[in-house]
């Protein structure tokens, strides 16, 4: 998944949108998953959003990929609120890979990708107004590595090959903005790190909900923390993710130290907090 396709990339970072949310809150009958968040995603840069299971990151992400509507605060992107922008507009500036990659229907590999045009055809879906959309749909099977399975039926595909073929449908719609809900749940470690290398080459303003702090370490110029629906840190990853917040929301003893062979931090525990050593 090394590939990279002037069809997809959109160049320099002062080309692409920040996303931005202030003030957002989200309540569940009387339970509030969201409280009062703000959250700045620089345009080129890619951000993590961490926190522990139920911290509300799901939720986070579907609020600023205009799916659900918040209780309290905004979303912009551009400097535009993200509710003011027509339909067609908002699915062709922000694309969101969700958690689960599912479809109903025996769709080919190339069809799923394909799905991904749907936004740049004529209002009656025509296909051809989308002059570029056949080119779009091949450098994306290329870059996802699934051209040679670009006719294989999606229900005979592996867990970490239904994930990719939903990254080539989103990257297919060209976003500016790319939203990740633990994408990489279903991949196994060389492919976790063949996704994420992806996706800083791409180069778009990336906001991704991810588990493994190393690879946040790793991969992402900054991070927001949530824990309980609040953001505990935010910042640079060297700054953000300090001893002191992943004590806190983490209960760990840990910190970042310089990676003994690479140019970017990574983390090293000692074990749950209060853990005696041996």
């Amino acid at each position: 998944m090394s590939h990279r396709t002037h069809c997809v990339h959109r160049g320099g970072h002062g080309d692409l949108p920040e996303l931005t949310a202030a003030g957002v809150t989200v309540r569940l009958g009387d339970r509030t998953v969201l409280d009062s968040v703000d959250l700045r995603a620089a345009g080129g840069r890619v951000t993590g959003l961490l926190g522990p299971n139920g911290s509300g990151k799901t939720t986070l992400l579907h609020v600023l990929a205009g799916l659900r509507r918040p209780d309290a605060g905004e979303v912009q992107v551009g400097g535009a609120d993200l509710r003011s922008l027509p339909d067609r507009r908002r699915a062709r500036t922000l694309a969101l890979v969700e958690q689960h990659a599912a479809t109903t229907v025996d769709l080919t590999v190339r069809e799923v990708v394909t799905l991904g045009r749907l936004p740049h055809r004529g209002r009656l879906g025509g296909a051809a107004r989308d002059t570029r959309g056949a080119e779009v749909v091949e450098d994306v099977l290329a870059m996802v590595g699934l051209a040679p399975l670009a006719e294989r039926p999606w229900g005979t595909l592996s867990g970490g090959e239904r994930q990719r073929a939903h990254l080539g449908r989103t990257l297919a719609q060209e976003p500016e903005v790319l939203l990740l809900d633990e994408p990489t749940n279903h991949l196994d470690l060389g492919q976790q790190l063949r996704f994420l290398s992806l996706v800083r080459e791409l180069g778009l303003t990336a906001v991704a909900a991810l588990h493994d702090l190393e690879l946040a370490a790793a991969y992402c110029d900054d991070v927001v923390v949530l824990d309980a629906g609040r953001v505990r840190g935010a910042g640079p990853v060297d700054a953000a993710l300090t001893a002191r917040l992943l004590a806190e929301v983490y209960g760990v003893e840990a910190s970042l130290a310089p990676h003994p062979r690479l140019a970017r931090p990574h983390l090293v525990w000692d074990g749950p907090r209060g853990e005696g050593t041996a």
